[in-house]
């Protein structure tokens, strides 16, 4: 994960926050759906590891955009060792992500996301389009800041490819999805509710930061 001294700024908190607000018109205008015809399909990669997708998330119709180029950004998080992979699904991963929703799918050129689960504990995999290779740098920017408290949990990478989608990056690069289906999990209607509450707290301690922030500097 990235050092602390990516901690976040104020621009990086405005970006968040203009996302959020942003999600939110999404959520209410039905614009965000949650396919369900792939869960449990199994994504072998070229190292051997396995990950099962239980869940994807689209902007439906996606922002159109003159710059639109077409990118696919890789995640890729691994647990330090097996007590800290049992602590990022059950205290950060599966809490923190399944309340993520509304933060990267305000975010501009947001597209499409894969999320996976490794078949061994505290491997995660998460595949998204973006439009452009800054629309997805700056989401970089802002996870990193996120994670960065994080650290000592273990070790994320970030790859940007130039490919279209999530399908054009898998055939690419000679991956498959194996044919046997694993139950996807946890289930979207477990985490509905807190993903309200979430989105509630994490509007609310922005709008407290700017709030603090411009406080000082007229102080």
């Amino acid at each position: 994960m990235p050092p602390p001294d990516r901690a976040m700024n104020p621009q990086t908190a405005l970006v968040f926050l203009k996302s959020l607000l942003r999600s939110v018109g999404y959520l209410l205008g039905g614009r965000i759906r949650f396919p369900q015809t792939r869960l449990g399909s199994v994504l072998e990669l070229s190292d051997g590891d396995r990950f099962v997708l239980y869940r994807e998330t689209a902007l439906q119709p996606a922002v159109g955009d003159a710059r639109d180029d077409g990118v696919v950004l890789v995640f890729r998080l691994r647990g330090a060792d097996r007590p800290t992979s049992e602590t990022l699904r059950s205290v950060l991963f599966d809490p923190v992500a399944n309340v993520a929703t509304p933060f990267f799918a305000g975010m501009p050129g947001f597209r499409r996301k894969l999320w996976l689960a490794g078949t061994q504990d505290g491997e995660f995999l998460e595949l998204y389009e973006w439009a452009t290779a800054e629309d997805a740098d700056r989401f970089v920017a802002v996870m990193q800041s996120l994670l960065a408290p994080a650290d000592f949990l273990g070790t994320a990478t970030f790859e940007i490819v130039d490919d279209d989608t999530v399908d054009e990056y898998v055939a690419a690069r000679s991956l498959s999805w194996d044919s046997e289906r694993r139950d996807a999990r946890p289930a979207r209607g477990r985490w509905r509710r807190p993903a309200v509450l979430g989105v509630a707290v994490i509007v609310l301690l922005a709008l407290g930061y700017l709030a603090w922030r411009d406080r000082s500097r007229a102080g």
